[in-house]
């Protein structure tokens, strides 16, 4: 699923939102997605750091992630029987 980054600040809250699936997850801490630069797509794992207060990539804190396009490979939603279950959960 592609979309774009959007942080919930009164919530304290990350998600990928979908405009063309129209659909929204939400992400959790430590988990793995792939940010588009340019017309690369690069790994990285979205993180709170409580320190800063903030939602940042890993190694790459200075970023901006609010608004940024990015995408899940491999996401499984348990109340849409047919999406694709991760192995890695």
């Amino acid at each position: 699923m592609m979309g774009v980054l959007h942080i919930n600040h009164r919530e304290n809250k990350i998600s990928l939102d979908s405009h063309t699936e129209h659909r929204k997850i939400d992400l959790a801490s430590g988990q793995y997605i792939y940010f588009k630069v340019k017309n690369s797509w690069i790994p990285v794992m979205v993180k709170y750091s409580p320190e800063s207060g903030r939602w940042c990539f890993c190694h790459m804190e200075n970023i901006n992630i609010n608004g940024q396009e990015a995408m899940v490979k491999d996401f499984y939603d348990p109340e849409d029987p047919g999406s694709q279950k991760s192995e890695h959960r």
